[in-house]
């Protein structure tokens, strides 16, 4: 430590500069170099300074919130380290008794968190720092299922005199189909379930026919971009289109004198690729900033990124591996943790799933 203290002083001294030394001892900036990732038997470099260090100097601990992704060679990581004043960077070795001068051209073994002390470069003291690279054990866009023992079984509501399926819920409304196929709305101040039809559709009549009736299931959400509004998405079987479901939407401002929101149908031809199937038993949820689509023979799952415009297909959801495809139906739940639980009627069977990144502490 001494020599490098010399060595630095040696290095800018000339005949007409005088240098100064301090005594303070901090890490202002800590940086990754390039890095390695080994994937499926394939190594990959990236750029490891586009992922941001945290320095906390209350608890003179160095970290990143984002974790480098699973795979990253963590033995053998480039590192730049920024000090206060020329203070003199100096890595504590594994064995916990020799220190060695820190340089951003030799690589440092980060599998554990390494402490550093950093020298005051009047040499009158150091202070320590615990340096950790935290590093993804699992691949975040991998979708895990687990097949379930001993799960309990939802029980279902009662349904409400003349509902025949309750669809779900907004935030200020709740909806249901009605024994007549008419499709209700229950506000959460009201007591009596009111006919959409009556309230909200007059701008859309033309298209009423096209309302689902049969294999329909509602998904609610926040807009993302608009305080205190629900996106209202609503598909499935009409009287008057057997080649698809139909797929409709509701924007409800539940705001202080806000209008009241009307249903309207998202308008495609029955040629158009990418629309939603029919789907007996058809389920929709919100899920990864989209919607998924549930039902028919369960071999394929849909989504929808543009609020239900188009539906397709994505290598991030597919069924179990072992699934028991002889099922008679799916109820499809996801809860607060963002697990997709799957209750199959007739086999038994209670799949649980989740995207893992989803499940990651943010």
């Amino acid at each position: 430590m001494l020599t490098a203290i010399i060595v630095l002083v040696s290095c800018s001294k000339t005949d007409d500069t005088s240098v100064t030394l301090y005594s303070d001892a901090a890490i202002t900036g800590f940086t990754l170099g390039t890095l390695s990732r080994t994937v499926d038997g394939t190594t990959t470099s990236y750029y490891g300074s586009s992922y941001a260090f945290t320095i906390d100097q209350i608890t003179r601990s160095v970290y990143n919130n984002d974790s480098l992704p699973v795979g990253t060679d963590a033995t053998a990581i480039l590192c730049t380290i920024s000090t206060l004043n020329n203070g003199i960077p100096m890595l504590i070795d594994l064995d916990g008794e020799t220190m060695i001068y820190h340089s951003s051209y030799d690589a440092v073994d980060f599998t554990t968190p390494r402490e550093y002390r950093i020298y005051a470069s009047d040499g009158s003291g150091y202070t320590t720092y615990n340096i950790k690279v935290n590093i993804h054990k699992e691949d975040g866009n991998t979708f895990v299922w687990k097949l379930m023992t001993d799960a309990p079984w939802p029980t279902a509501d009662d349904l409400p005199a003349g509902i025949k399926q309750v669809l779900g819920k907004s935030t200020v409304e709740q909806y249901g189909l009605s024994t007549g196929n008419k499709l209700m709305a229950l506000h959460k101040d009201g007591e009596t379930w009111q006919t959409e039809w009556q309230q909200d559709l007059a701008d859309d009549a033309e298209n009423a026919d096209m309302l689902p009736t049969e294999d329909a299931s509602l998904v609610s959400y926040p807009m993302n971009y608009s305080d205190s509004t629900d996106y209202v998405l609503l598909a499935g079987k009409s009287s008057a289109n057997g080649t698809r479901s139909m797929v409709w939407r509701k924007i409800v401002d539940y705001s202080k004198n806000a209008p009241t929101a009307q249903w309207s149908l998202i308008e495609r031809d029955n040629k158009d690729k990418y629309n939603l199937p029919l789907l007996s038993g058809l389920t929709l949820i919100r899920y990864d900033e989209s919607v998924l689509a549930f039902g028919g023979d369960y071999k394929t799952i849909y989504q929808s990124r543009d609020n239900g415009i188009t539906w397709k297909t994505s290598k991030l959801f597919s069924m179990p591996e072992n699934f028991d495809y002889s099922t008679t139906g799916v109820t499809v739940i996801k809860d607060d943790e963002n697990y997709i639980w799957l209750y199959c009627n007739g086999t038994g069977q209670v799949w649980r799933g989740r995207l893992n990144r989803l499940g990651w502490k943010k």
